[in-house]
């Protein structure tokens, strides 16, 4: 059951299968983790503090799910220190199954940079998300764009609707650099489809170097359960570029504001994004996976 810390609920320690299974070989393309202050200091004023959720209990939600692989997304509580990322994909015993995603920045040297692909991460996250209080300037984003090129990994975005119409003209110049969306952009539901922020993803997918990480439905919707509201904007998403979407749990799910999901059920708000049709589910979860993140059998 999941507990209560403050105004935030916290993640649920006892997670279920979904309904259906999930194919094997299925990967959480986004999961953070955390560990004691005392161990790993977070950036200076950071917006949360560390959540109880170690990789180890990771690895616990993906064997309950029925997930072998994952990615790490490094926290926006720990800046670009990214010493637990590596120790953690650097020594873990399951470190095989599991890729990241750094926050690079100009702190960030050309060595680290090396030892971090050393490590299994290919990819940066941009965090154009306000509150997170990370949003780099236009020139700051342009070197990391740059810097991408050079070292081969792709951009993750991490947005609210309207940070893509505000950064449209630069994201829109970037033809050689894989883009992914995370989290469906966070639209606003209520704003129905036309609304420009989804219109602008589904032109964008529609270029191969563009990806969706259809995740985080469920945070979105004002719903507490089941999430209808989310379903057109999943299966719209997904639609405009199956081949390259994957899927994430966002666990543990920071500053979470309203009942404490299962993690099997935002697997299943998948499910009925895509109809339950178990060729794309597959697609999602274990072939585009595996094709950016480079995993193998």
């Amino acid at each position: 059951m999941a507990a209560r810390s403050g105004p935030f609920f916290e993640w649920d320690r006892d997670p279920r299968m979904p309904s259906p299974a999930p194919p094997a070989g299925s990967c959480d393309c986004q999961f953070h983790i955390y560990a004691p202050a005392a161990l790993y200091p977070t950036r200076p004023s950071p917006p949360y503090p560390p959540i109880d959720a170690t990789f180890d209990h990771a690895l616990g939600v993906h064997e309950a799910l029925g997930f072998k692989r994952g990615v790490i997304v490094h926290s926006a509580i720990y800046g670009s220190d990214h010493r637990l990322l590596l120790d953690t994909l650097e020594k873990h015993p399951e470190r095989a199954n599991y890729r990241g995603t750094a926050n690079l920045d100009d702190t960030v040297s050309d060595a680290e940079v090396a030892r971090l692909s050393a490590a299994g991460v290919n990819a940066a996250r941009i965090n154009f998300v306000k509150y997170l209080t990370m949003t780099p300037g236009k020139n700051a984003v342009e070197r990391v764009f740059d810097r991408l090129r050079e070292i081969g990994w792709h951009a993750r975005l991490h947005v609210v609707a309207d940070d893509l119409i505000e950064h449209e003209a630069m994201l829109r110049r970037v033809k050689d650099v894989p883009m992914m969306i995370e989290h469906m952009g966070h639209v606003h539901f209520d704003r129905g489809l036309d609304q420009p922020a989804v219109k602008f993803m589904l032109e964008m997918l529609k270029n191969q170097n563009w990806w969706l990480l259809a995740s985080n439905g469920n945070r979105d919707s004002p719903m507490e359960k089941g999430w209808d509201d989310a379903v057109p904007f999943g299966a719209a998403l997904i639609a405009a570029a199956p081949d390259r979407t994957v899927w994430g749990t966002d666990w543990p799910h920071p500053q979470w504001p309203k009942r404490m999901m299962n993690d099997a059920e935002p697997v299943e708000l998948l499910y009925r994004y895509v109809d339950y049709d178990a060729t794309l589910i597959r697609k999602i979860l274990v072939d585009n996976p595996a094709r950016l993140y480079g995993f193998r059998d």
